[in-house]
């Protein structure tokens, strides 16, 4: 089984970034290639190989596909102490139950948290 490596949209705060290394994940991004501003095709393009994580729910629609999967964050209000823990929370599950994210979408919040 190939480890799991993110790909943080720009919206993804250092935070939730720091989390995901914390957890030992690899971890990469809009911030470290400087890219800011590019559409959604764009960002597909730059993140291949791993898994896209955004607060953008435009990837929700039909056609936003990523074959290493696509998390996207849902929680009001969107702040980090809000949003870290539950990040922290789907990476245990993510370790625990060995959540297959590819060829998939999730939308991460406390509904999908409390299922598992």
């Amino acid at each position: 089984m190939t480890k799991t490596t993110f790909f943080c949209d720009e919206n993804i705060t250092r935070k939730i970034t720091q989390t995901i290394k914390g957890k030992g994940f690899d971890v990469t991004g809009i911030r470290d290639l400087k890219l800011f501003g590019i559409s959604n095709g764009e960002l597909l393009e730059y993140q291949k190989g791993s898994t896209l994580i955004t607060f953008d729910k435009d990837f929700l629609r039909k056609g936003m596909f990523n074959i290493n999967g696509i998390i996207v964050i849902d929680h009001f209000p969107n702040r980090d102490e809000f949003t870290v823990p539950l990040v922290e929370k789907f990476l245990d599950l993510l370790i625990k139950h060995k959540i297959k994210l590819q060829n998939r979408t999730i939308l991460l919040n406390s509904t999908f948290i409390d299922k598992y």
